[in-house]
């Protein structure tokens, strides 16, 4: 054995099990290897790595077993648990905020939407503001078009909406110009550190210089998600509509010119829906159903992470609440961080974007990253030092869908709203219908289309 060895100092577990079997017999077990280990150690000689196992002798797996042209996974229940078969003129798959708007809408065209959700997603776990500021002056128009629509419930609804601000910073030239330019499509002013205090808190440490200045956005707005979908499946209903809860998706397939939707409902029945239009509007998770139907969309979801604080006094002007305040620098991973304070509870609610989305692709939601703690507490504190002594009263984290907006009643599709589901996703289902009816609609939905080249937003991602 040790001739085959040689002159050279490491050898791997494989390799001594080749050897031995040449010199010794087969080597088997833990035991094999420990003596041979030993032998070898007294010449000098180190034994490393791990065995690797052998590889199969034969697979039984043809190519044909796992290309079936035609062929689609078939679903076999058990016999005290027939199929039950419903007609409907639109089924929506997903009731976040989009979904939500959708079944609105269908429901005052007259259409009698059934509409199905599945867990709580991100509609119901953001942060509950929206903004007008954007780089691109076409998703400005659609932020202005939902916060009628939000200030429009609030008058008949509570849904605690809250005009307010939203405070970017500015680090850089390059970002002082790209929001400086957004002021020609929104109500803005630009501020200088020394006027920090009195726009944005007076807790505000100024003796920082991260920051030369701050663009302030009028014309933003905050509210409560789940009274805003309560309120709005409160209209579907209302005018026929039918939403179930705890309802799963399974599969959807093409039947001639309709689609055909499998669901297990909460009491784990199944009840296949044919309908005359199909809507995926499930934000992430959409793209299991999207390929069931031949569509290629390129969506993906990615992990967003965010907190809320314990009551809190009001931190704001003059006062008042603390408006959401951004720190758009590319700094420790994170590509954004920012956060408001809720009027009517007094809390602080805030997030951090990632800066690498691939790597944020598939990441296990059931947890909050250490990175992320530390981000946000070190960005807030700096912002206002007192705040060091305020604890977390809850984390979590959700998904959001990029990297580009789909809405296109023409393959059925609402989604990739990319954690602007909230802001924008009643305009965008008033939209999504509209076309569908044949209505005229502006000419920035041809870009929101499939075949669109899509609304482009980097800079105020």
């Amino acid at each position: 054995m040790l001739e085959a060895v040689g002159d050279r100092k490491y050898i791997s577990v494989d390799e001594l099990k080749h050897i031995t079997r040449m010199g010794m017999g087969p080597c088997r077990g833990k035991r094999c290897i420990a003596r041979a280990r030993g032998v070898l150690k007294a010449h000098g000689i180190e034994l490393t790595g791990d065995a690797t196992p052998r590889a199969p002798l034969s697979n039984q797996v043809t190519l044909g077993d796992v290309y079936t042209e035609g062929r689609k996974e078939v679903y076999i229940f058990p016999k005290g648990n027939d199929v039950q078969h419903e007609e409907v003129k639109v089924f929506i798959a997903g009731g976040g905020i989009s979904g939500s708007g959708l079944f609105r809408y269908f429901g005052e065209a007259g259409l009698k939407p059934v509409m199905v959700n599945w867990s709580r997603g991100a509609s119901w776990r953001n942060i509950g503001g929206g903004r007008p500021a954007f780089s691109n002056p076409d998703i400005a128009d659609i932020a202005q078009h939902s916060h009628e629509i939000f200030k429009g419930i609030q008058k008949v609804h509570n849904i605690n909406y809250k005009p307010t601000h939203y405070v970017n910073l500015v680090h850089d030239e390059a970002t002082y110009k790209a929001l400086d330019a957004s002021r020609a499509w929104s109500d803005a002013y630009m501020v200088d550190r020394k006027d920090f205090k009195k726009e944005i808190s007076p807790l505000w440490d100024d003796t920082r210089d991260t920051y030369s200045h701050a663009l302030i956005t009028r014309d933003c707005w905050q509210a409560t998600p789940g009274r805003v979908i309560d309120y709005i499946r409160g209209i579907g209903v209302s005018l026929g509509g039918r939403y179930y809860e705890d309802c799963e998706l399974l599969s959807v397939w093409r039947k001639g010119d309709k689609v055909v939707a499998l669901v297990r409902n909460h009491e784990g029945k199944y009840i296949e829906y044919t309908c005359g239009h199909f809507v995926n509007a499930m934000g992430w998770g959409a793209e299991k159903f999207t390929d069931m139907l031949g569509i290629d969309t390129g969506l993906y979801p990615v992990k967003h992470q965010a907190f809320i604080t314990r009551r809190l006094p009001m931190m704001g002007p003059n006062g008042g609440a603390l408006d959401m305040i951004i720190d758009r620098r590319h700094y420790k991973g994170f590509s954004a961080v920012y956060g408001q304070q809720f009027e009517h509870t007094g809390q602080i609610i805030g997030c951090a974007s990632p800066d690498t989305d691939a790597y944020e692709t598939r990441q296990n939601i059931k947890y909050n990253s250490k990175e992320f703690l530390e981000i946000v507490s070190q960005v807030f504190a700096e912002w206002i030092p007192g705040l060091k002594e305020v604890s977390f009263l809850a984390c979590w984290a959700g998904r959001y869908t990029e990297p580009r907006y789909i809405v296109d009643p023409e393959v059925g599709l609402l989604t990739g709203l990319r954690g602007h589901g909230f802001m924008l996703g009643q305009y965008l289902a008033k939209l999504y219908v509209d076309k569908y009816l044949g209505r005229e609609v502006p000419s920035y939905m041809k870009d929101l289309a499939l075949s669109g080249h899509g609304l482009s937003e980097n800079a105020f991602k």
